[in-house]
């Protein structure tokens, strides 16, 4: 056991006792998350609503980010762990209250579990960057954005087989329950973390960090990025219920494939982002993300074909988020958790668009339509990643956010 934990500090930049518990965690915020898009059909109709009307609801709870700004400078005044005790909280009330209710009145919990997202991942982010070294901070947060693919590959059949054989409220209570569960053992064990580099430098405003290009670039391509990233996860369970018939039990195993793509893009990226370096990577992932995007029309009669792009598609827009995380931890290295709190608010408002862009879009004008904007989106944010996100490291992005 010292061997592996001494192999991971080499390797990750953490421990592995620790990093493993990160990665727990993160693969139940995570399980939360995505269920509600593998699942769009059955739970639209647990609920009773249809599915343009979910996909507002979805709206709702990724028009949490809002409050992403406030979380992330809480976290970078009172602590990381504190906010992901917050988030494991709110994601418990949030599963529980979406068991309860029926129609436009889950919008309260579904809000409250959009919180849990949004001020945790942002947290935990600026835990890990903060206690790993630049050279090895990609593989570190790599490692636990692994908890997102693995969710779809292990965690999303088993909540498939759930909501056939049980109903689609077991697996929101179940989920509730390990959340609330996870927060004691965090408030418990989890130590809290400070990057030692940073323990002078005072916190910076947020209107100041917005006055930077770099910074504004970044919430752009992070909003472009994740309205792609939205209009995925929710078409393809659409797509695939309306024209090939698939129940919750198949929709599972296409979620393990998309997961296992996903896996296998958090694993390309930990190897080669710090040596690639972490723009290109990130502007080969996006620019090749948008590629795939406009391609999936071109097989859209092929089920075997169809299976493929959608893992090749989902392939590239993981390695992107993976790539992108470092490269968003360097822009203003002395307010890591509001940086990546900015960051979280700009994903918010592209899951927002995401969701709702799709359904509208597949009751309207289909499929091609769908991909087409997404394709769009994407190529937008890799202009901007070559204009404006250029990587430094750390001592000379400290020197130049403080001039």
């Amino acid at each position: 056991m010292k061997k592996i934990s001494v192999w991971s500090v080499q390797f990750l930049g953490l421990g592995a006792a620790l990093l493993s518990s990160l990665f727990v965690l993160r693969l139940l915020i995570d399980s939360s998350f995505r269920m509600v898009y593998s699942f769009v059909p059955q739970i639209a109709a647990g609920l009773d609503v249809s599915i343009s009307v979910f996909g507002w609801l979805l709206m709702v709870r990724s028009s949490s980010a809002i409050f992403s700004p406030v979380l992330g400078s809480l976290a970078d005044r009172y602590g990381r762990r504190n906010l992901m005790v917050f988030a494991l909280l709110a994601q418990a009330f949030g599963m529980f209250g979406i068991t309860l209710l029926k129609g436009w009145w889950v919008a309260i919990p579904i809000f409250f579990s959009g919180v849990a997202v949004n001020s945790f991942l942002p947290a935990q982010q600026a835990y890990i960057s903060d206690m790993t070294p630049f050279e090895r901070r990609g593989r570190a947060l790599a490692t636990a954005d692994s908890a997102f693919a693995i969710s779809g590959m292990l965690v999303m059949p088993l909540i498939g087989w759930l909501i056939d054989a049980f109903g689609w409220r077991v697996p929101f209570a179940a989920l509730a329950l390990l959340a609330l569960f996870a927060a004691v053992l965090t408030w418990r064990f989890l130590p809290e973390g400070e990057h030692p580099g940073l323990r002078e430098v005072a916190v910076v405003k947020m209107g100041d960090l917005l006055k930077k290009a770099n910074i504004r670039a970044s919430l752009v391509v992070a909003a472009l990025l994740f309205t792609g990233v939205g209009i995925f996860m929710t078409f393809w369970s659409i797509w695939l219920s309306a024209d090939f018939a698939f129940d919750a039990v198949e929709l599972g195993l296409m979620a393990t494939r998309i997961g296992i793509g996903e896996a296998l893009a958090v694993f390309s990226a930990a190897l080669v982002v710090d040596k690639l370096g972490k723009q290109r990577s990130s502007l080969l992932g996006v620019a090749m993300a948008a590629l795939f995007f406009g391609l999936i029309p071109l097989w859209s009669g092929k089920l075997t074909s169809i299976r493929i792009m959608l893992v090749l598609t989902v392939f590239w827009l993981e390695y992107s988020i993976v790539s992108l995380f470092p490269l968003y931890g360097e822009q203003a290295p002395e307010a890591r958790a509001t940086i990546f709190a900015l960051v979280a608010l700009a994903n918010g408002v592209g899951l927002a668009l995401g969701p709702v862009l799709a359904t509208s879009l597949w009751a309207g004008y289909g499929l091609t339509a769908i991909t087409s904007v997404a394709a769009v989106s994407l190529g937008l944010s890799a202009l901007l990643i070559f204009l404006f996100l250029k990587e430094k490291p750390e001592s000379e992005a400290i020197t130049q956010s403080l001039q």
